[in-house]
């Protein structure tokens, strides 16, 4: 196997902030390669310059399409070479057709497509409501099928590239589609946890596959299965055996079983593919699959095997996310001894694409055409095929997409067409206009009465096909969605977009577009909102310098929260659903101008508190507060209530207007006038004497209510919402210690601290962290509390902040397995564990546990004994003793604090030296600070 990544193949015009790569094709006589990224071009590319890296090969695209508003997601060319269609997160299909006659670059005098090629936008398809994630063309290239994130998938004739169906009984964004090689079904898979196939014959539902997908925690941008070339078997990516990410396999049968999957991957799968052609391996004849996700490495496997023919591990720096095969034909072989017979295309994250080559003696020989037609036969495929020589003569052999003039229905009546290329073509302007502003008004609407191309309207357009799980007809305006449906992003009226899931992580390069397109829609397929969802007023945008793309969904004790983005301004958001349904927004950037939007709890009949004191408020007609014990007494108020908790002291009551009421616990009496947050309430924490507040605009208050102030005013957790990897991190939890301190923990593992005295969040739990340590946090069975305090952790685990570090641990291990256990040397491990206690005594010093503080103290101090490492132990006999004998370098005496916690240093220094007598090599040390220290004590 040959792998080549040619550095001059990316997406953006500096090759140090490469733009992520979202989809790659090969044009079916695999001397075109075509990528779509995140700088809302397409790119058409000379796979011999690829594969032969000759310096004479232009090493510039042969075309660049800008045509599009968006991010493009998916990239594919039609089986009979003539189309390349492209989706994007505009809400926009384009299908391209190069012009090999033309001696200009684009449409008019403008630049829709630059290169040594010339391609031509001849087609938009607008039927979407969000963005386009996955295409795929039938066999015969008769019909086309796209899917997105406003949960359905369309069905384009490609005669007239008009819609002839929807389907509509995926609940959740729909990530992937196939075509069966035999004609019969198309398979789609959503975030629903479903693989669907449906009837080519009436587009109705045929079956449902969701077993493979029921214990999947991972969370992926595409889901993009595959149909094998001899129509046995569909690969789904994005499934799971317990925790473990594998490749479904779903075999053609009446039950359409899926006892088989490709297991090896370490991480979430993306996207499979697999080879048009079987092959024949030393006499047995089998199908090629690839599989590739987030481990960022291409597995390739043979269905007549258990374990991979191939696997090129650690091949990007991200995820990869699209695969694409072209086997050349015999004809075409360079070598005769051992010519390459297979190659594998790949696309990144990190913005580079990957070319694997595979000769005879690795893949085998393809079978002969007809061979694999006969296997299609027995699937009910009906085309001729016994004189075929290629997969365009197999399946594309009756012509039926190459009428250029057929432009109407089966009995000869006109049907309306879709948008042409005179839609698309701006009115002649005597003024030049720069070549962005003409790629932003290319794609503007234009009314039919505008148009230099009527519309034909001799007849009506043909119904719209809607099948729900009952494979019944339903209306546009009613789709049959469950209960559980995801809410559809649309655009508005001013073409922004809601509730669009993208990236949450800046991808390098490149700004998202910020031009504002409104996609034609026909009657009846203008968005409506879903009953019960509350419109969303668009929040305030603020500018930023790096495109933002990321999707994830994650469940949380708060709630799931879905990262999304309104693509024009690059605006981060992150969708919350509580725990009874509320909806809002949250805003999240990787800069300080971040703006976070948090989801106010819904409005329920009874909400109650969890703890020793019993509070109940009822939400009916008699708005009140009711308290069972430690006393009984009653409070009636004027408003619902959305978020309490109560404490022994305190108890804190979150109306909708966006107050919060404090009552004594025991007598119900008012201790304060209600405190005006500006934004309502989402969490509500009560401790002893203190009282937590996070608002919808994510910023945490701790108040003492005793004393009527302030501890933490104000405090954003905008900063823990941008993770470094692929990741989306959410909420989990918020605690709340007798001491006022408080602690923030995520789904990515990670649990913060914010220090008063630096005003920053410190980071107190990571599950990749100090994986060498000997004290390295490992899988606990210890439940995960929900109370929101510290103290439930100290019941279960030998310290608080070890509890609090092995909660955010499972949640992690639950959702994206255990981390590695990286092996190390002695030396190694020593080192590694001596900087571990170091950062659990600091870290339990910033929660303001004083046992933890004295239990690692005492750790670190028989490690120091241990090690006997001179330096270290006397910055710590230092740092503990305090003035006047600090020396050199250390805190000067303004800046050294007699306590850590609460517990006085110079108390730990003589626990500390008590240990570090154990080693006679320390003896000098230890009688030198034994003397200073009780010198101190006595004066």
């Amino acid at each position: 196997m040959r792998i080549t990544k040619p550095e001059w193949l990316h997406h953006d015009a500096d090759k140090k902030k490469l733009t992520a790569i979202f989809s790659v094709d090969f044009h079916p006589d695999g001397q075109r390669l075509a990528t779509g990224g995140m700088d809302n071009k397409v790119r058409v590319w000379s796979t011999h310059a690829i594969t032969h890296n000759d310096s004479a090969q232009p090493h510039a695209p042969l075309a660049t399409l800008a045509a599009h508003g968006g991010a493009v997601m998916c990239v594919r060319f039609s089986p009979n070479a003539r189309y390349l269609a492209s989706g994007a997160d505009d809400t926009v299909v384009l299908i391209w057709e190069q012009d090999t006659h033309a001696d200009y670059s684009g449409l008019g005098d403008g630049s829709l497509s630059e290169g040594s090629e010339v391609w031509r936008p001849v087609r938009r398809l607008a039927g979407h409501a969000s963005d386009v994630c996955d295409l795929a063309w039938s066999p015969d290239a008769r019909f086309l099928a796209s899917c997105g994130l406003d949960n359905r998938v369309l069905i384009w004739d490609t005669r007239t590239f008009t819609q002839v169906a929807e389907l509509t009984a995926h609940t959740q964004f729909v990530k992937g589609v196939t075509f069966d090689p035999a004609g019969k079904y198309v398979a789609t898979q959503s975030d629903d946890k479903t693989l669907r196939i449906w009837r080519t014959s009436d587009w109705a539902l045929h079956a449902t596959v969701s077993a493979p997908f029921q214990d999947n925690i991972f969370s992926t941008y595409f889901r993009r299965p595959s149909w094998s070339p001899d129509g046995a078997c569909i690969a789904a990516a994005n499934a799971a055996n317990g925790r473990v990410p594998v490749a479904a396999i779903v075999q053609r049968a009446a039950a359409w079983p899926t006892d088989l999957s490709f297991v090896g991957h370490h991480a979430a799968i993306e996207a499979v593919q697999f080879s048009p052609r079987i092959v024949s391996i030393d006499g047995t004849q089998t199908s090629v699959c690839a599989a590739a996700g987030q481990d960022r490495s291409v597995s390739v496997w043979l269905t007549s095997q258990p374990v991979p023919l191939t696997a090129a591990t650690a091949l990007f720096a991200g995820s990869v996310f699209d695969l694409a095969w072209h086997i050349p034909e015999p004809s075409s072989y360079e070598s005769e001894d051992d010519p390459v017979v297979a190659r594998l295309a790949a696309c990144s994250f990190d913005g580079t694409v990957a070319l694997l080559e595979f000769s005879r003696s690795e893949l085998g020989s393809p079978i002969p055409i007809p061979d694999q037609g006969a296997m299609l036969a027995a699937h009910g495929w009906s085309r001729p095929y016994k004189s075929a020589r290629t997969l365009a003569d197999l399946h594309c052999s009756d012509g039926s997409n190459n009428d250029d003039d057929y432009d109407g229905n089966s009995d000869g009546r006109p049907r309306p067409i879709a948008e042409t290329v005179a839609q698309i073509h701006l009115e002649e302007s005597p003024i030049r206009e720069s070549r962005e502003s003409r790629i932003a008004r290319a794609l503007e609407p234009i009314s039919n009465e505008s148009a230099s191309e009527p519309v034909s309207t001799a007849a009506e357009p043909p119904a719209t096909i809607h099948m729900d799980e009952q494979s019944s007809v339903s209306s546009p305006a009613e789709p049959a969605l469950t209960e559980q449906a995801m809410p559809v992003p649309v655009r508005t009226k001013d073409g922004r977009k809601r509730v669009a899931p993208m990236f949450i992580r800046p991808l390098g390069g490149g700004r998202a577009s910020t031009a504002k397109h409104s996609p034609v829609q026909s009657a009846g397929q203008a968005p409506v909102p879903k009953a019960g969802q509350p419109p969303f007023a668009d929040p305030p945008r603020l500018p930023i310098d790096m495109p933002l793309w990321i999707e994830a969904r994650v469940q949380s004790s708060i709630g799931t929260f879905e990262a999304t983005t309104e693509n024009e301004d690059a605006d981060v958001v992150a969708r919350v659903v509580g725990p009874a349904g509320a909806q809002s927004l949250v805003h999240a950037q990787p800069l300080t101008a971040a703006r976070v939007r948090l989801s106010v709890p819904a409005v329920v009949a009874q909400l109650s508190s969890s703890g020793a004191v019993s509070i109940v408020a009822h939400n009916t007609d008699s708005l009140r507060l009711v308290c069972a014990s430690p006393g009984t007494w009653t409070v009636y108020l004027d408003q619902p209530c959305v978020a309490l908790d109560a404490s022994t002291n305190v108890t804190a009551v979150s109306l909708v207007d966006g107050t919060v009421h404090w009552f004594d616990s025991g007598s119900g009496a008012r201790l304060a006038p209600p405190l005006m947050l500006g934004t309502p309430a989402t969490v509500v924490r009560c401790t002893g004497r203190f009282c937590l507040v996070l608002d919808a605009s994510g910023l945490i208050s701790v108040y003492d209510v005793v004393a009527l102030e302030a501890r933490a005013d104000h405090i954003s957790i905008a900063p823990l919402l941008n993770s470094l990897d692929q990741s989306v991190p959410a909420l989990t939890g918020v605690l709340l210690s007798e001491s006022g301190d408080f602690v923030v923990q995520l789904t990515n593992g990670c649990a913060f601290a914010f220090n008063t005295m630096l005003r920053s969040w410190l980071r107190i739990a990571d599950p990749h962290a100090f994986r060498r340590s000997d004290f390295a946090t490992r899988p606990s069975n210890r439940p995960i509390t929900s109370t929101g305090t510290f103290a439930a952790y100290s019941r279960s685990s030998a310290s608080q902040l070890e509890g609090i570090q092995e909660s955010a641990h499972l949640q992690y291990t639950r959702m994206q397995g255990a981390p590695s256990e990286p092996t190390a040397s002695k030396a190694v491990r020593a080192c590694v564990t001596l900087d571990h206690l170091e950062h659990q005594l600091m870290a339990a010093a910033t929660i303001g546990n004083d046992d933890d503080v004295v239990r690692f103290t005492d750790l670190l101090a028989r490690r120091l004994a241990q090690t006997a490492d001179h330096t270290r132990v006397l910055f710590w006999l230092d740092a503990l003793l305090g003035p006047p004998l600090v020396t050199g370098e250390q805190p000067s005496i303004k800046s050294w604090t007699p306590c850590l916690a609460s517990v006085p240093k110079r108390r730990l220094l003589q626990r500390m030296l008590r240990i570090l007598a154990s080693n006679r090599h320390l003896q000098s040390q230890v009688s030198e600070y034994s003397t200073a220290l009780k010198e101190l004590l006595e004066i």
